[in-house]
Parts: C-alpha cells; sequence; structure tokens
C-alpha cells in the first residue's frame, strides 16, 4: 500500500500510511496542517518498518519535511498513532501534547516489568493460562518497540480551543478506547478528526485500564459517542478506514453492536458461572493471534463490567479467579 494524500480543507491534509505485519489493520490515517512556520501533525504512524519513509513521503507531497514539524498532537497513547512521536521530536524540536490522563500511560510505559506483572495479575484472575499469556507476551515484546519515547510538553483538556493553521480546532475528551483518548472538532467546517473513537466498519478494542478498575471503558465510550454525535458534523475522518458522513447513524451502529454482545455475554452464562476467559471462548472465533486473544478477553471482561454494574450478572472470586455468573 502506497501513501495516499489527500486534501480535507484548504491546508489541512490526511495522510493514510501503510502499516506492515503482524498488526491486523493495515494502514493509519494522521494528518497534517500547515503552517506559517512548518506543519502542525496529528498523530504520527508506528514505528515499524515502512512508515517513517511512508510520512517522509506524504510531507514533501505537500511542500514540507519532518524537520519543519513544530507540534504534535495526539489522540491517544497507542503505538500506531503516537509511536514516530519521539523521533520526529527530535529531529524537528516539535512540542509534543497529549490528555494528561494518557501521559500518565507514557511515564507507567517505561517501567516494562511492573507492566508485565498487573498483565499477568490481571490475566490469571480472569483465566487466561500460562501458555496463553506467554504468548501474549512474546506479542506485546514485539510492538513494545513500535514506539519511541517522548516527553509531552504540555496537555490538552476537554473542550480548549486551540489554532490549527489559521482555524480554530476545539478538544474533545472521548474517553473510552483508551482513558485519555481525544477527538478533535473543527467547527467552522463541521469536521471530526475522531482517531480511533469512532471507525466506519470496525468498533474499536475496549480494554481495562489496569491502573485504574474503577474506570468503566464501555459507559465511558458509549457517553462519549452521544457527545461527539451532539456536535453538528458533516464528515468523520478516522484513524482506521475511509471518512464518512453520517456520524448518528454510526454512532447507532455502534451503540447496537455492544448491547447485542452484552447478550451473547450473558447467553454464555447460562450453564453456570464462567471466568472472562472461557465467555471470551463463547464469543469470539478461536482461531485468533495470541495478541487478538488478548483484546477479546480484554473487551469480555469490560462488557460483563458493565452487565454487572447493571445488577444482571455477579462475581465472585474462587480459588483465585473472578467467575461471573448470572443474577
Amino acid at each position: 500500500m502506497k501513501t495516499r494524500t489527500e486534501e480535507i480543507v484548504a491546508g489541512l491534509y490526511m495522510l493514510t500510511l501503510p502499516m506492515p505485519l503482524p498488526i491486523r489493520l493495515n494502514h493509519v490515517n494522521v494528518f497534517a496542517s500547515l503552517e506559517p512556520d512548518g506543519v502542525t501533525l496529528i498523530d504520527t504512524g508506528p514505528r515499524m518498518e515502512g512508515v517513517l519513509p511512508a510520512l517522509e513521503r506524504g510531507l514533501v507531497a505537500i511542500g514540507r519535511r519532518v524537520e519543519d514539524c513544530r507540534r504534535i498532537l495526539l489522540t491517544h497513547f497507542h503505538a500506531d498513532h503516537c509511536g514516530l512521536a519521539g523521533l520526529i521530536a527530535e529531529r524537528s524540536d516539535a512540542e509534543v501534547f497529549l490528555s494528561q490522563i494518557d501521559d500518565l500511560a507514557v511515564r507507567r510505559f517505561l517501567n516494562e516489568a511492573q507492566l508485565i506483572e498487573r498483565r499477568r495479575r490481571f490475566g490469571r484472575s480472569q483465566g487466561l493460562d500460562a501458555d496463553a499469556f506467554a504468548q501474549m507476551e512474546l506479542a506485546f515484546s514485539r510492538f513494545r518497540g513500535a514506539t519511541t519515547p517522548f516527553a509531552a510538553t504540555g496537555f490538552l483538556a476537554d473542550g480548549e480551543s486551540l489554532t490549527l493553521g489559521g482555524r480554530t480546532l476545539r478538544v474533545l475528551a472521548t474517553p473510552g478506547h483508551s482513558q485519555g483518548h481525544l477527538s478533535f472538532y473543527l467547527p467552522t467546517e463541521r469536521l471530526l478528526i475522531a482517531g480511533d473513537h469512532v471507525l466506519p466498519r470496525i468498533t474499536p478494542n475496549l480494554s481495562p485500564d489496569l491502573t485504574d478498575f474503577a474506570f468503566r471503558p464501555l459507559k465511558s465510550y458509549l457517553e462519549s459517542l452521544e457527545k461527539a454525535a451532539s456536535f453538528p458534523v458533516e464528515r468523520v475522518y478516522p484513524a482506521h478506514g475511509r471518512p464518512f458522513a453520517d456520524l448518528k447513524g454510526r454512532v447507532a451502529e455502534i451503540r447496537e453492536h455492544h448491547a447485542e454482545r452484552k447478550g451473547v455475554a450473558l447467553a454464555a452464562l447460562a450453564r453456570g458461572p464462567r471466568t472472562a476467559a472461557e465467555v471470551s471462548s463463547f464469543i469470539f472465533n478461536l482461531d485468533l493471534s495470541p495478541f487478538d486473544r488478548h483484546l477479546a478477553l480484554n473487551e469480555t471482561y469490560v462488557h460483563l463490567v458493565e452487565l454487572e454494574a447493571e445488577g444482571t450478572v455477579q462475581r465472585e472470586k474462587i480459588d483465585g479467579l473472578d467467575r461471573f455468573r448470572k443474577a
């Protein structure tokens, strides 16, 4: 896949960058805004083979270079969105901005041993076997190198207004996919740069925050969807997939999807208590890569947590395992 460069509105471009395997999504959309003294990037793509050259080609096509980058605005701290931020900032002295919540995730990322231990404890409590965990950690180690370290210059807050290429850009906190996920709204153009918040064909993975189990990803995500849909948006520019127009219609589809998924999770408990891993096997195709099995477990757990909050499911701890059963 070649770099695709499209002008959204005058001076604001969507650069579609290819991403290599083993990432299931084969591309990511980043955004470049021409500024009087350089360029502002929204997201960067991962530090993976071929991605930086693709970004460089895209910038050359709009008359800029990596060294011309003055600001990097990040939707969230996932490798395919921020992986090149440190490298670009080093080459250009660009300032880097993201949410304060996801900046905490950046700092936790530096302590690999602590991250592994948190994932191990969570995996064990949800019924993930040792072999599956070992395979999952191998997959994580491959992805770890896709992010170059960076330090935030400052933080972006919900409702804050910035100037982007002479336009007003409004910051929207849209937690769910990550607790600190941000989307960016251009009110005059009625344009939403959505990151992973709203995608046209698939739903973003929802995972628990292993440092804050009080955070309810699904509840937060559905509330954030309604928040985004409350703005007059004529076109949505997602991080993966093509731009689309009907935000309200897509939000309705996603809400229905999660309602159905909760129903399937509840049906999995019809024959008695199960761990999240067992429910996940009931819901998802077992022929998944180790990393996708991890994502499936996380999403299953998130749905079970909402069922628990609604009072339709109860959790009990048995021999160190969380088992969920119908209330």
